[in-house]
């Protein structure tokens, strides 16, 4: 790709929070105006069917703790992707979410990627005593496993922007953001909603990013009218999607509804002081 720009258009891309002058093309529309003429050429690589199965027998996956749920994902959550985890208040979003940032942790022999996890918090969900708990039961030092999950709040648009980006260059191989659509602002009218999902558009695009440095990605989202918040562009921005359901009790139905490659299917499990089992 060649990407063609005017004068002085990258030092200003880089106040306005970009990286390249190609992120012109998702900065605000009343920003946009600001950071010159920008004009990319893209030259397609083509690569053979052999080529691509070859990369994808070496992507590396993340063990959910459950071994119902790895099976469901075919092994796990993929590095280089981007994984839904919907559900309505209290179907175990979040609990999942700090267990992966456990998970993480562990070798690859134990079904970990031995990295570290980035946590941007939206809702004040976080919990440090969650992670210890699943840590113990893990094998794992709790206080090192504590001190290996950096966490961000964000509860603002501005802050949650500023910290997806920011995961595009982080350490971290987990980042999980719970959730994803809070701090987008809610308005009234058609012009509200399309700056909404416009918003919504350029997280989704910088998580991508961040996934394709060789990161699992995980993004938590609440539910609205029954359905996932976020509508098309959240659902077409994700490569995997599961919807958590209550069963009762501490028990919970995990459903695979979307995969580029898997059929659809569900998982039971429950959710632990040890975190989230296999029932």
């Amino acid at each position: 790709m060649r990407v063609y720009a005017s004068r002085g258009v990258r030092s200003r891309l880089r106040r306005l929070g970009a990286r390249s002058p190609l992120d012109a093309a998702l900065l605000d529309p009343d920003l946009a105006s600001f950071a010159g003429w920008v004009r990319a050429v893209v030259e397609p690589r083509f690569r053979s069917g052999l080529e691509v199965m070859a990369k994808r027998v070496a992507v590396e996956r993340l063990s959910t703790g459950s071994s119902g749920l790895d099976r469901l994902l075919g092994g796990g959550l993929e590095a280089g992707y981007v994984t839904e985890v919907a559900g309505e208040f209290g179907a175990g979003k979040t609990q999942l979410c700090h267990q992966l940032a456990v998970m993480v942790q562990l070798p690859r022999e134990k079904g970990g990627l031995s990295g570290k996890a980035l946590y941007i918090d939206t809702e004040g969900t976080f919990r440090p005593e969650r992670v210890l708990s699943v840590a113990r039961y893990r094998g794992l030092d709790p206080e090192l496993a504590l001190e290996s999950v950096l966490v961000v709040e964000a509860r603002g648009e501005l802050e949650l922007l500023s910290a997806v980006a920011s995961a595009r260059s982080s350490e971290a191989r987990l980042v999980v953001v719970d959730t994803l659509v809070a701090p987008l602002e809610v308005g009234e009218g058609v012009e509200a909603l399309a700056r909404r999902q416009y918003a919504l558009s350029r997280l989704l695009r910088m998580l991508r990013e961040a996934a394709a440095g060789g990161r699992v990605v995980v993004v938590a989202n609440r539910m609205s009218m029954d359905r996932p918040a976020g509508g098309l562009a959240l659902s077409l921005g994700c490569h995997y999607g599961l919807l958590m359901r209550k069963l009762g009790g501490s028990r919970r139905l995990v459903e695979l509804v979307r995969a580029p490659h898997l059929p659809p299917g569900s998982a039971p499990v429950v959710i632990e002081e040890e975190g989230v089992l296999d029932a």
